[in-house]
């Protein structure tokens, strides 16, 4: 989503016409970078807050978590929409979409270091997980780091990675579970 903010942002620099109107390559090149964050944002980053919420918080509060969670969504939404016109017009619009790929770029690296995987863990194990510090999520990530760039980047066979967290009825990698064979 950063990087079509950015993208967009950058469009504006593309020559106007020279009666000083924005050119069809240009007015692509924004719409293009709308259309895509918006196909981004609609099956990624936009139902997030809901799903998480709806998992993170424990059952005891999670009618509170969730309402709170929901509210913090949509009064961001509220601050957008309303610093927006004001944003435009003291950063232009290069500035203005840098300004919101930065947040973007900032929520990323939050994301990755300091929110649990909740994927495929059922509502009890997500007790355990939230129970592990940020101190702990973030180390164990940063030591991953090198782990992501030999599988993905370079594409080279590595041996999996322990998990940050062990559940009771899970065996270490490596070895079978108890009872199958």
């Amino acid at each position: 989503m950063g990087l079509c903010l950015l993208w967009c942002g950058l469009s504006f620099f593309l020559p106007l016409d020279a009666e000083g109107e924005p050119t069809q390559g240009r007015l692509a090149s924004i719409a293009a970078a709308i259309f895509t964050f918006m196909a981004v944002y609609s099956p990624g980053e936009g139902p997030v807050p809901f799903t998480y919420s709806a998992e993170a918080f424990p059952l005891y509060i999670r009618d509170i978590g969730m309402s709170f969670a929901t509210a913090t969504c949509w009064g961001f939404n509220f601050i957008l929409s309303l610093t927006w016109p004001p944003l435009v017009r003291a950063f232009t619009p290069q500035g203005a979409f840098g300004w919101y790929a930065a947040w973007n770029f900032f929520g990323w690296v939050y994301c990755y270091f300091l929110l649990p995987e909740t994927k495929n863990l059922t509502l009890e194990e997500l007790d355990s997980v939230f129970n592990v510090g940020n101190r702990a999520h973030a180390k164990y990530y940063t030591d991953k780091l090198p782990w992501y760039m030999r599988k993905h980047i370079l594409r080279k066979e590595v041996e999996p990675v322990e998990p940050l967290y062990q559940f009771q009825d899970e065996a270490p990698i490596g070895n079978e579970k108890a009872g199958t064979a």
